[in-house]
């Protein structure tokens, strides 16, 4: 088995007895890190200690991931389901995630696909601070679009209000 020691300095390659009488020794946990390696790799620490190494990794990981959303939008809508589909897509992009809008064509409105695209600029104009990070484009009967937090234009509207209330 390959002992490592707390700060992942290699001790050597020692027996299963030696290691844990090392452990022993220096009043930590021997904890084996890869199993499946050959040989096994333990690691002499506080088996707390790994677990919160662990827990540390896993949540950096998670930190810099962000969720794609979607929101489905129709052609004609009703000015408060407009409204209100807005503020949805303007949470999302507060939490940093990213927000896929779909704008659902049906029947004749497959005609309207200049309406189309002007319906979907005004809704994301409508989302303030939002980013383009893809262009509306019709795949099928669906125009898609995507928008991500942009972190400018909220610089931007930051300033604009420190300069009016001066």
């Amino acid at each position: 088995m390959r002992v490592l020691a707390a700060d992942n300095v290699q001790i050597g390659v020692l027996t299963r007895i030696e290691a844990l009488n090392l452990a022993k020794e220096q009043g930590v946990d021997l904890v084996e890190v890869a199993p499946k390696a050959v040989p096994p790799v333990a690691k002499l620490i506080e088996f707390n200690k790994y677990l919160y190494q662990l827990a540390k990794k896993e949540k950096s990981e998670l930190k810099g991931r962000t969720e794609v959303k979607e929101v489905k939008i129709g052609l004609f809508m009703a000015e408060n389901d407009l409204g209100r589909m807005v503020e949805r897509v303007q949470d999302f992009l507060k939490k940093n995630h990213q927000v896929k809008i779909s704008l659902w064509l049906k029947g004749r409105q497959l005609d309207k696909k200049q309406d189309a695209r002007v319906f979907m600029q005004t809704f994301i104009q409508r989302a303030s601070f939002a980013k383009i990070v893809s262009e509306p484009v019709m795949q099928g009967k669906v125009m898609r679009a995507v928008i991500t937090f942009d972190k400018d234009k909220k610089n931007e509207k930051a300033q604009s209000n420190k300069i009016e209330k001066a």
